[in-house]
């Protein structure tokens, strides 16, 4: 049987609907992080490019992502260069709530230098010798370089490496951290 516009429509809207009823459930042992005060659901954060900053509760209690948080979290995670917005991996946003926590940061945001980087964007950079990888984890909405003001960029390292979820690299004025394999520079 052939698709109709008619079908496409009525499938994508009933397809749309289901994913936003449907909310994102974390893992149990997020929930356990919750528990044990590791993870408190919420985000402070500044994007450095744009201006743009909010204080987010983006996780309940019960485990589930506020309405729109993912939206709003991706929106200020694009590329600065060409407005370009992607998924970022939901495991990034609970990898800086952790850090946060831990460092005990309180109403201090974590400032957003890099979150998304387009391909277009990390192609400059590359070609102007900026140092930044070819298959950057950037690329994937995976990575964010960061830093939070009041908090050394040592000891932010420090803390992030202490978690050990994903990559982690200091540089003099950020810290990168990553949801891919656990590594450090």
């Amino acid at each position: 049987m052939p698709i109709t516009r008619r079908s496409f429509l009525k499938h994508l809207l009933v397809g749309g609907a289901t994913a936003v009823m449907v909310p994102w459930t974390v893992p149990a042992s997020v929930l356990g992080a919750i528990r044990q005060k590791e993870l408190c659901g919420r985000l402070f954060l500044r994007n450095m490019h744009t201006g743009e900053s909010f204080c987010l509760r983006y996780l309940g209690a019960n485990g589930r992502w506020a309405p729109n948080a993912l939206s709003r979290l991706n929106r200020l995670f694009r590329c600065h260069y060409n407005d370009a917005v992607r998924q970022v991996d939901p495991g990034l946003f609970l990898l800086l709530d952790k850090i946060h926590t831990r460092l005990a940061a309180g109403k201090r945001p974590i400032n957003l230098i890099s979150g998304y980087r387009s391909p277009e964007y990390n192609q400059l950079l590359l070609s102007m010798g900026r140092g930044v990888a070819k298959e950057s984890y950037h690329l994937k909405g995976m990575a964010a370089d960061i830093r939070i003001e009041g908090i050394s960029i040592r000891r932010l390292c420090e803390e992030a490496k202490r978690v050990e979820e994903g990559g982690v690299g200091q540089y003099s004025r950020f810290v990168h951290v990553d949801v891919g394999p656990v590594r450090c520079w």
